[in-house]
């Protein structure tokens, strides 16, 4: 039997296929079912921050055992930390990435292991801000934090390819990133990978109900509940915190990914069709019978690895 492959979106989803690799069904359902019991919609945000940090962080010593030949350092702005990962021994471009966790979970340090693969797989100096978090911290600071560090980390390479890269939640604040970059007249990055973006705090895609029950992780509660957190008092609505409703012009190129069966898939697909008629270059790929942020959480798999070759194309022929 052999995997789905990733399918361009060129005004609609590939056609399913019937079959799917035991490896992908297993890891598919049992990440799925790790995430539903430890991430319930109703459990508290600090004990699901906790559990995320329990299960996800590895020590610099510890990877540095495994992987002798990476390298850390640390930024900072103020108060806010930025961790530098190095598994290159020249990196040729920079990568500055927004970790996801729903804007109330995530760090640096629970997100070295992925980190390491950005830096390696496609030769870049990762630079991972270590923003500031929801209920505690609801918007704007989240992206109050990732733009003093983009700039600081701009300012710290001013003559390297640089990229933006975010997954989930930290997909949709590189979108908005991006799009306060635009607005405040600052040099925008050479391009922008964003994988799962959560775009939508209002939870409006028309896959959140298609794909009820066929996205393994999450459900409508989830997204209301935890959107909540981090909209706080502000309009649901705004650009800045739902970026599928912003002007999408004029912004760095895009790459875009999402699985065939999550909830956010219309999160990406919508920013996707609305950068592509308001002349901002746009491409999107649809991981066939995937989940939310697959190329990370999963990237054994053929379809991540296919995911990843992708992403290394993408930086490669930027700038131009």
């Amino acid at each position: 039997m052999t995997g789905k492959k990733i399918g361009p979106i060129d005004g609609g989803l590939p056609p399913r296929r019937s079959m799917t690799s035991l490896k992908q069904w297993l890891s598919l359902r049992g990440y799925g079912l790790v995430t539903s019991m430890l991430f319930g919609a109703t459990t508290s945000p600090q004990k699901m921050r906790a559990r995320f940090e329990r299960f996800g962080s590895v020590s610099r010593d510890t990877l540095q055992g495994k992987f002798p030949n990476v390298e850390f350092d640390d930024q900072r702005v103020g108060a806010l930390g930025i961790e530098v990962v190095r598994a290159v021994e020249s990196p040729k471009r920079v990568v500055f990435h927004l970790h996801g966790g729903a804007f109330f979970m995530g760090s640096p340090a629970s997100y070295r292991t992925r980190t390491i693969r950005l830096s390696y797989r496609l030769d870049a100096e990762v630079y991972v801000p270590d923003y500031r978090l929801a209920p505690e911290h609801p918007y704007p600071a989240a992206l109050d934090d990732a733009y003093a560090a983009f700039r600081h980390v701009r300012a710290l390479r001013p003559h390297a390819p640089i990229f933006i890269t975010g997954d989930s939640a930290g997909g949709g604040l590189g979108l908005s990133l991006l799009i306060r970059l635009r607005e405040r007249g600052l040099a925008m990055p050479d391009g922008a990978i964003l994988l799962s973006p959560w775009t939508d705090m209002t939870t409006s895609g028309d896959s959140v109900e298609a794909n009820h029950g066929r996205d393994l992780w999450f459900s409508r509660n989830h997204l209301e509940v935890w959107a909540d957190y981090y909209v706080g008092q502000a309009d649901a609505h705004s650009a800045y915190l739902s970026p599928v409703f912003a002007d999408l012009s004029e912004l760095s190129p895009l790459l875009l990914f999402a699985g065939e069966d999550e909830l956010l898939l219309d999160d990406a697909r919508r920013v996707h069709e609305s950068a592509s008629r308001e002349g901002t270059e746009s491409r999107m790929l649809v991981g066939e019978g995937m989940q939310h942020d697959w190329p990370l959480a999963l990237p054994w798999l053929d379809e991540s690895k296919r995911a990843w070759g992708e992403m290394r194309q993408f930086v490669e022929a930027y700038p131009r």
